[in-house]
This record gives C-alpha cells, sequence and structure tokens, in this order.
C-alpha cells in the first residue's frame, strides 16, 4: 500500500538555525518519538528501533533511516526503513525550506507498507503517521523557537 501526505509548518526561526537543525542527526533523532537504542552511524545515518503504541503494530521497528542534502539550505530527502516481524515500511519525505515570516517547512511524505501493514487500513496508517509526523515537528518547532 501507498500513501502520500503534504504538510506544511511555519516555524519562528531564520532559515540557517532551521537548516542547521535538520542536518543535525543528533538534534532530529532527539525529537523522534518512541525511538530507543540509537545507533549513529555517521553524520547523516542512524538505526534504531521504534515502538509505536498502535494495536496493529505488533512488537519493535528496526529502523534506519538518511538524511540526504539536494540542495543546500532548501531542499532534504529523508529515507527511513523499518521492519518488523512480517512487516516492513518505507518512508521518504521531502523537506522543502522556503523563507517566511520565520522559516516555512514543506514536507512532501510517501509512506509504502508491506506485508502484515499491506492490508492495515489507509486510516489507520494515515493516523499513526499524523501522530508522529505532529510529535516530532512539534518538539523541532519547539526546540527552534526557543
Amino acid at each position: 500500500m501507498q500513501l502520500l501526505f503534504k504538510k506544511e509548518y511555519v516555524i519562528n526561526s531564520e532559515i540557517e538555525k532551521v537548516w542547521s537543525f535538520l542536518t543535525d542527526i543528533k538534534m532530529v533523532t532527539d525529537c523522534i518519538p518512541y525511538l530507543e537504542n540509537l545507533q549513529i552511524e555517521s553524520p547523516t545515518k542512524f538505526t534504531g528501533k521504534v515502538k509505536p503504541p498502535y494495536s496493529f503494530i505488533r512488537g519493535k521497528f528496526s529502523i534506519n533511516s538518511e538524511i540526504e542534502t539536494i540542495q543546500e539550505k532548501e531542499r532534504l530527502k529523508i529515507i527511513v526503513k523499518g521492519s518488523s516481524i512480517g512487516s516492513s515500511l518505507e518512508i521518504t519525505m521531502y523537506v522543502v525550506i522556503l523563507p517566511a515570516e520565520g522559516t516555512k517547512i514543506q514536507l512532501d511524505i510517501e509512506v509504502k507498507t508491506f506485508g502484515l501493514l499491506k492490508p492495515v487500513p489507509k486510516s489507520l496508517i494515515y493516523k499513526a503517521v499524523e501522530d508522529i509526523e505532529k510529535s516530532m515537528l512539534g518538539s523541532i518547532k519547539e526546540k527552534l523557537e526557543r
């Protein structure tokens, strides 16, 4: 199954500060909800385990992620691959950073589910992704607006 999301946020902070935050793997991983066993492998890659509180997900997901700069101080691509017993997912996020009153962040998110997650209703997957995305971006926004 494949789902697409589009989101926009405005953060009351300068573009340079937002860019520095989003490209600092330690800062970003501190904002990921339910993340355990974090291993930072390089300045752009990490692995860990996630145990989301959703009944349709059993156990912990092993995840690996990479942040890729597409265009300096403007565009990022973030890939997250996760797997658990009989289930896997792949999330690709395109992040565009624009000047606004503060900084505007535009997200284009593609989620692909496989295995036991494939028959889960889209509405449940959408809600889970939205909850995690809101929590993560809320944490990023809070830290940048201090």
